[in-house]
């Protein structure tokens, strides 16, 4: 969609003023009339980031992160909807790979988590299994947020399938149209005050993000089993009851929310390394030797 562009601001030239430059010119004093030249200075366009960008979000978070944080989030929502144990690394591994392989783009994966948030608030009882739901959610989320896609075919192939599993890929996907009830859209406003909810969704599950005067960051992940199913059962509730027409209202900014972490789960560190960071290396080191000793 092409954006309008702003207008030009066109700006009449004036005559410039020519003086002779003779030697008795120069020993004469300059009148008080001085030369007048105009030039035109080109203001630079700067296009806005996009929600899709880590760097719209705020600047202290790499690419590599940013990826990382919304893989999780699709994981986390899916153990939210499913409401009993996955098979979390199977399932983790799963997704990298076919994200990977069919170069399935951010926006794309932004969408299929708000479908999965979709079916979380009608409380579904989900049948089939999570693997195959994140392949359908993904295809429809593709042909919604894309002109050119795959054909059944070329899925087939990404998931190494055969071809005589057409049928199979396109039952899937009209299985998961109707748990959406057809209803796909998000966009403008809307679509990105989900992206700024779905990575502040995503960063709770961060216990300790770092970042060191050179801007280099790194990031933690909450390890607690106890705390993370709180978590879960926290935002379980919030998306149950989350009314998304909202989302078409109320502004929802990521920036708002990470200043208000700093010093809880964000922390500048200089030289030496602060508390939270040598506790949990320490708790790890203790995991780790009772794993040895078991």
């Amino acid at each position: 969609m092409q954006t309008p562009n702003s207008p030009k601001t066109y700006i009449k030239s004036e005559p410039t003023i020519t003086r002779n430059t003779s030697i008795a010119s120069l020993l004469t004093p300059p009148s008080s009339t001085p030369t007048t030249k105009t030039t035109q200075v080109a203001t630079p366009t700067v296009t806005p980031l996009s929600p899709n960008n880590s760097s719209y979000y705020t600047p202290h978070l790499t690419k590599p992160q940013f990826n990382s944080i919304l893989v999780n989030c699709s994981i986390n929502l899916m153990k939210i909807l499913y409401q009993q144990p996955i098979e979390e690394n199977n399932l983790s591994l799963f997704i990298i790979e076919i994200l990977k392989r069919s170069k399935t783009s951010i926006q794309t994966l932004q969408l299929t988590c708000f479908y999965l948030t979709k079916l979380i608030k009608q409380r579904q009882d989900v049948t089939i299994s999570p693997k195959k739901l994140f392949l359908g959610l993904i295809i429809i989320s593709s042909k919604f947020n894309q002109d050119y896609n795959y054909s059944f075919k070329s899925w087939l192939k990404i998931c190494g399938l055969t071809d005589t599993s057409t049928q199979v890929i396109k039952e899937l996907e009209f299985t998961c149209l109707k748990m959406l009830k057809f209803e796909l859209n998000l966009n403008g406003t809307k679509y990105e005050n989900w992206c700024n909810l779905l990575l502040i969704f995503g960063y709770d599950f961060i216990k300790c993000h770092l970042i060191d005067l050179n801007d280099f960051t790194k990031i933690m992940w909450e390890t607690n089993s106890e705390v993370i199913e709180g978590k879960l059962n926290k935002w379980s509730q919030f998306f149950v009851e989350f009314n998304f027409d909202n989302l078409n209202i109320v502004e929802i900014k990521f920036d708002k929310y990470f200043l208000n972490q700093i010093n809880n789960k964000i922390f500048i560190v200089k030289d030496e390394e602060p508390k939270l960071l040598k506790r949990t290396r320490i708790e790890e080191d203790v995991g780790l030797k009772r794993q040895k000793v078991n």
